[in-house]
């Protein structure tokens, strides 16, 4: 039974799928790609959505676009094209997609960066 954790436990860090337990049990599912991260948040919509404009406020961003119907979010911040979509899942969990560019090449550590600043205090 060890071994089968092991090798489960291996293949989602080998596939870039990365299991993580941020604050009480928030993120159940985390994944960086080459220019976004990734993961379900366990939050209603309304409060995620305003976590995600008091931490863009926070990092002095410049709101481009913003539709809360849509669940996007567009802002520069740090000279990086940030795009935050969220979509729900169900009633008390959303997929939450931070991602970001810098003069259109990828910036996935600036997104992750993104991402653990909104999710860290739901």
């Amino acid at each position: 039974m060890k071994n089968i954790s092991l090798v489960s436990l291996a293949v989602l860090l080998l596939t870039g799928c990365v299991p993580l337990l941020v604050g009480a049990g928030v993120v159940t599912g985390y994944a960086l790609s080459s220019d976004s991260a990734t993961g379900n948040v366990a939050s209603e919509y309304r409060v995620l959505w305003d976590m995600c404009l008091d931490k863009l406020e926070t990092m002095e961003a410049e709101l481009v676009y913003s539709n809360e119907s849509k669940g996007v979010i567009k802002a520069r911040v740090s000279e990086n094209a940030v795009i935050i979509k969220i979509n729900t899942v169900s009633q008390s969990t959303q997929r939450l997609r931070v991602s970001a560019r810098r003069t259109m090449m990828p910036k996935p550590q600036f997104a992750q960066k993104v991402f653990f600043k909104i999710v860290e205090d739901l």
